[in-house]
């Protein structure tokens, strides 16, 4: 089980992301946490973070936050890995890896008959759906997942000039 803590937290206006250091165990990782996924607060060059605290209490595993603008917010170091780490457990990637593994064997396909759908190999099926794995091809995921029966959308948001 991963153990991540907090060892630096640098927003950078210009990529619209918070810069974040994790520790876990000796390891540094870096990552990259959009301002975009926390909901309903308008972060930016027009309203910068005032405050970043790296909570002593929780451990390291936990931040607060104060705008410019007053709004308050806090995040959990996991909250990090599950926007930023494709190989973290319960990325939603993952997750829908997990839920096509289960939808699959339950109906009973042949990797054989899934790779034909998708125009690829039996060995490149597997490789699909191996969890904590960086997974290059989406198109083919999504594919798959459609031919399970579930419905992927994707929202895209036009970023206005500043």
């Amino acid at each position: 089980m991963r153990n991540p803590r907090f060892n630096q937290i640098t927003p950078n206006y210009r990529k619209r992301v918070l810069e974040v250091v994790l520790r876990e165990g000796k390891r540094l990782n870096r990552y990259n946490l959009p301002f975009a996924v926390f909901t309903g607060m308008k972060i930016g060059a027009d309203n910068r973070f005032a405050s970043i605290t790296i909570e002593s209490d929780l451990a390291e595993q936990g931040a607060t936050f104060v705008l410019e603008d007053g709004t308050r917010g806090d995040f959990p170091a996991d909250f990090v890995l599950y926007y930023s780490d494709p190989t973290y457990q319960w990325s939603p990637i993952n997750q829908l890896k997990r839920a096509l593994k289960s939808k699959i064997s339950d109906s009973k396909l042949s990797l054989r008959v899934l790779a034909d759908a998708l125009n690829t190999s039996p060995a490149q099926v597997v490789r699909l759906l191996q969890e904590n794995r960086a997974s290059k091809q989406f198109l083919q995921l999504f594919k798959l997942a459609q031919i399970a029966g579930y419905n992927i959308e994707f929202t895209l948001k036009k970023r206005t000039a500043a």
